[in-house]
């Protein structure tokens, strides 16, 4: 066996490694969004809808609830409030605090603040149209 064609067998094995992992890696993103999309589901009926206040004439609004103890639902929709163009599920204990900045949508989480941006992206826009 040359060495050529031992290199060539590495790479190709590195090669399948490779493909295995981000294989797995999707597979546990896939899983992690069903586990949350369920949770969504079944626990919005029960949600009490707080709205944040808009400070201006903004082309949006938004709403949070508390899904469970520990779980916090933010929806950004359009200025008419039917459709939906971003959310996001994270973990709050106390009460949520969710405010506008010129281009965002930001919202108190542990250690550091997150924030959906404004106007929402692409990325965002079709996450909001999954169940």
């Amino acid at each position: 066996m040359t060495a050529g064609n031992r290199l060539l067998r590495i790479g190709r094995a590195l090669l399948r490694c490779a493909y295995w992992l981000a294989a797995l890696a999707a597979f546990v993103c896939l899983c992690n969004y069903v586990i949350d999309a369920r949770m969504r589901i079944s626990r919005q009926p029960a949600c009490q809808w707080q709205s944040v206040p808009v400070p201006d004439d903004r082309p949006y609004s938004a709403r949070w609830c508390k899904l469970t103890k520990d779980t916090v639902l933010t929806r950004l929709y359009d200025h008419s409030g039917t459709q939906l163009l971003a959310e996001r599920t994270y973990p709050q204990l106390g009460t949520p605090f969710v405010a506008w900045a010129p281009d965002r949508l930001w919202y108190d989480t542990y250690p550091d603040d997150s924030f959906i941006a404004l106007p929402p992206s692409l990325i965002d826009r079709l996450r909001a149209s999954l169940p």
